[in-house]
């Protein structure tokens, strides 16, 4: 049985700008369309593979004291082609780290902010994969 990953950290950039100190949750999904390439006579659902799609989302909370991150994130919703930068494990400048990382042209799609009075103020986040 393989040995669960403990995912304790991550360095996330959009467009330029460090995201990482008010992110405390990422992910990525690459995925493919299933299409329907059932014929007439087939006695069950032919699928073949589609186009990719990718999709990274997040949550975390805002920091007034970190001025870049709400204006990077409200702003940026239906921005085409920011550079997005996940990268699971810490990297420095200068790094030649070979830790796995992700970066592709995405379209932001999404930024949620606000909760009820009285919590840490939370945003969300989500962009889609620009393609090639």
């Amino acid at each position: 049985m393989a040995t669960p990953v403990v995912f304790t950290n991550a360095k996330i950039f959009l467009g330029g700008v460090e995201l990482t100190g008010q992110f405390n949750q990422t992910g990525l999904t690459y995925e493919a369309e299933s299409l329907d390439a059932t014929v007439f006579g087939a006695a069950t659902r032919a699928k073949r593979g589609g186009l990719r799609v990718s999709t990274a989302s997040g949550q975390g909370f805002y920091s007034a004291a970190a001025n870049d991150v709400d204006p990077t994130l409200f702003d940026g919703v239906g921005v085409d082609d920011a550079v997005l930068s996940i990268f699971p494990d810490t990297i420095t400048e200068g790094s030649t780290s070979t830790g796995a990382g992700y970066a592709f042209k995405v379209t932001q799609s999404r930024f949620n902010l606000g909760d009820a009075v009285g919590a840490i103020l939370p945003f969300t986040f989500e962009a889609q994969g620009r393609g090639i």
